[in-house]
């Protein structure tokens, strides 16, 4: 028996949309990791300033301490090269890249640009650049904005690989 997507990934709305949720810095949910392997953040964004946000990913070891040591991760850009999200090339990804534990700037003054930020369990389990083991194993993404103008988007992430599959998958928010 076949499972159908919504069995073996969890969604989870981690900054709810609104007209401009990145006018200051901003935390998403704290994301729970325990049962998944993998854990994608999908930022869609609407038509942005000049100004760029530098995207960050922290883990932690709970919901109650939070996520404060910031990790590597992977990520890819999906952002037409001039005007609106429907011209061409706007659908197409750039390559996987490497982003350090002080992360990437999002591209400024482009619209309808969708980024896709890679996290994997055991980089968060490592919790830091020096590789020390720890007992983290919850997640957040940062976007930290160096103006108060206010950008369109939203944060949702995706668990998947999940370490025991199950028609409902567990909770990942605390």
């Amino acid at each position: 028996m076949s499972q159908v997507w919504s069995e073996i990934n969890k969604v989870v709305n981690a900054i709810v949309p609104a007209a401009d949720p990145f006018a200051s810095n901003v935390n998403s949910d704290i994301i729970n990791m325990e049962n998944y392997k993998k854990c994608t953040f999908i930022i869609p964004t609407g038509t942005t300033s000049a100004d760029a946000g530098v995207v960050t990913v922290k883990a932690g070891m709970d919901n109650t301490t939070g996520c404060a040591t910031a990790i590597s991760f992977k990520y890819r850009t999906q952002i037409a090269s001039t005007g609106a999200h429907t011209l061409a090339g706007g659908d197409v990804p750039s390559a996987l890249t490497d982003a350090t534990t002080t992360g990437f700037a999002m591209t400024a003054a482009k619209s309808g640009g969708l980024y896709i930020i890679e996290v994997d369990a055991s980089t968060v389990c490592a919790g830091t650049t020096a590789g020390a083991a720890s007992d983290y194993d919850h997640v957040c993404l940062t976007v930290t904005e160096s103006d108060s103008a206010g950008h369109p988007a939203c944060v949702l992430a995706i668990l998947s690989e999940p370490r025991y599959p199950q028609a409902i998958l567990q909770t990942a928010i605390d």
